[in-house]
């Protein structure tokens, strides 16, 4: 599992996104800041 911080201009929005494919959430709680989580074999972004 891994996980980080990320900063994205492009990402306004608020909320949860889970991706199957990557096995990734990724988390906005104030916009244009993400915390994704990877499982193990997912993807970092």
């Amino acid at each position: 599992m891994k996980a980080g911080l990320l900063f994205r201009p492009g990402s306004l929005w608020i909320g949860a996104h889970w991706s199957p494919y990557h096995r990734r959430w990724c988390i906005n709680l104030v916009p244009c800041v993400t915390l994704w989580i990877a499982l193990a074999g997912g993807d970092e972004p």
